[in-house]
């Protein structure tokens, strides 16, 4: 599961897997950090354009992008991220923020932080 933020609009959206959310999250606009990414434990991912996005004088050919975990940085948690989101959009049970800080309590065993 990965988690994605619209970060203009303060929207959480959930994603079934990597590859559902780079399709539908625009490379321009990932590439701009109008998006940032969680794994289904709340750790930061971050992308890697394995095409980088190509800018031209009318026109912009968009990238290709993976998510891979963040090494080194400072990068918010899920859990941190939460206070800033406004909407969450995702199939139940992930409706509102509450039931996304339950899932990551159950997903890090317990803890009311991050694992």
């Amino acid at each position: 599961m990965i988690f994605a933020a619209d970060t203009e609009e303060c929207s959480l959206l959930v994603f079934p897997d990597a590859l559902t959310a780079s399709a539908y999250c625009n490379p321009v606009d990932v590439e701009a950090a109008l998006w940032r990414f969680w794994d289904d434990e709340g750790a930061p991912l971050m992308p890697a354009f394995t095409v980088p996005n190509e800018r031209h004088l009318f026109t912009t050919t968009t990238g290709v992008y993976s998510l891979v975990p963040v090494k080194e940085g400072q990068y918010e948690f899920l859990w941190d991220a939460l206070r800033h989101i406004r909407q969450v959009i995702g199939e139940m049970p992930f409706t509102d923020v509450r039931a996304v800080r339950d899932y990551l309590v159950t997903q890090c065993g317990g803890q009311l932080s991050p694992c």
